[in-house]
């Protein structure tokens, strides 16, 4: 009979979307009988922790990224920060080192932390970009895909959230320049239950970094406090002050747990959010289009915008000349295409042989 396997599993704290789509695996890894330890900063364990509390936690310190109040300057914002990046790749590659001697780990995954590769034990790099978009400047683009196709190949195998046809990220994951490429289908933390009753005519969840998330509550803020249609914001920042709002019609959320989440998204009529890719990735879950919101100068989710409009999966919008109502009105005409399919069964093999060859 074989030893129950050590498995650590870390995701990157750009966001709380690495940590959430890291939620199925982890509840695969368990269910096929293996040990598994998580690592991250204290949002990010947090996070888990309400899923898996039992779970062994390991800190490891996040990266840290400034983001930019202007669109155009957000790629050099993050360019100049990569000698920050790279210590912090440098840091945590050693880190685990002394982690695996430690814990005695078997295999360790890593959603896009580019440090957590060894050769002593097999690693998996979990990243849906492959191809990381910066249209600004190709030569930029180059160099920041150069330095990404050098890690990705230092890992033992670089798992891709998504179909290898029909994919949901587009050109973002095409298996270019890089070859120890494997697609586990899309993951979300999200399940389908009953059919729900119908409570909200529209559910608004906002994500992602700051200063974008404030700017873009507030202006969200001003077109809704006297709307006449049920309305459900949920404002994506734990542990904030409430708003306080007289509108019946309204209701304002902090924060969502991912059971009330799922459920709020299944009783609304209509989903307006960020283009955060694990958001995505929920969404086609529970089979629900919906109006997206690009961050201003992230050039993955700009580039996902186009793309998911395009494929006529979902309708997008500029935060900078947004209008919920005129938004509102442009998805009640547009002619949505099917959702492309979620084959867990991708995932569950991929662990499955996963699991066979560390045996």
């Amino acid at each position: 009979m074989h030893k129950q396997k050590k498995i650590l599993i870390a995701p990157l704290d750009w966001g709380m979307g690495h940590a959430t789509r890291c939620i199925p695996l982890i509840a695969s890894f368990i269910q096929n009988n293996c040990d598994v330890l998580i690592a991250g900063n204290e949002q990010t364990n947090a996070l888990i922790k309400e899923q898996f509390p039992s779970l062994t936690y390991l800190h490891l310190a996040g990266y840290d990224i400034n983001y930019s109040t202007k669109k155009w300057t957000l790629p050099f914002v993050i360019g100049f920060q990569i000698p920050k990046i790279m210590k912090r790749i440098i840091t945590e590659h050693f880190w685990l080192k002394k982690i695996i001697k430690q814990h005695q780990i078997d295999a360790v995954v890593s959603d896009n932390r580019y440090g957590l590769f060894t050769k002593n034990i097999p690693s998996i790099f979990i990243t849906h970009q492959i191809q990381i978009q910066v249209p600004q400047s190709s030569v930029f683009q180059k160099l920041v895909n150069t330095i990404n196709h050098f890690f990705i190949r230092k890992f033992t195998t670089c798992w891709v959230p998504d179909a290898e046809q029909n994919r949901l990220s587009g050109n973002l994951s095409i298996a270019k320049n890089v070859k120890n490429i494997q697609y586990i289908g899309i993951l979300s933390r999200l399940e389908i239950t009953n059919k729900p009753i119908m409570k909200y005519d529209v559910a608004i969840i906002l994500s992602g970094p700051e200063p974008q998330r404030t700017i873009v509550e507030n202006k969200i803020l001003d077109q809704i406090i006297n709307t006449t249609k049920r309305i459900i914001f949920i404002r994506g920042k734990a542990n904030a002050v409430a708003i306080q709002n007289q509108n019946d019609n309204l209701t304002i959320l902090s924060f969502a747990s991912s059971f009330e989440l799922q459920e709020i998204i299944l009783s609304s009529e209509i989903i307006i959010c960020r283009t955060g890719y694990s958001t995505i990735m929920d969404l086609v879950k529970l089979s629900k289009h919906g109006i997206i919101i690009p961050t201003p100068g992230q050039t993955e989710q700009e580039y996902l915008g186009e793309y998911l409009q395009h494929k006529k999966w979902f309708l997008a919008q500029e935060q900078s000349n947004l209008d919920i109502e005129k938004a509102l009105l442009a998805y009640s005409t547009f002619s949505f295409q099917p959702l492309p399919t979620c084959d867990e069964a991708l995932l569950q093999n991929s662990i499955q042989l996963f699991i066979k060859d560390l045996n």
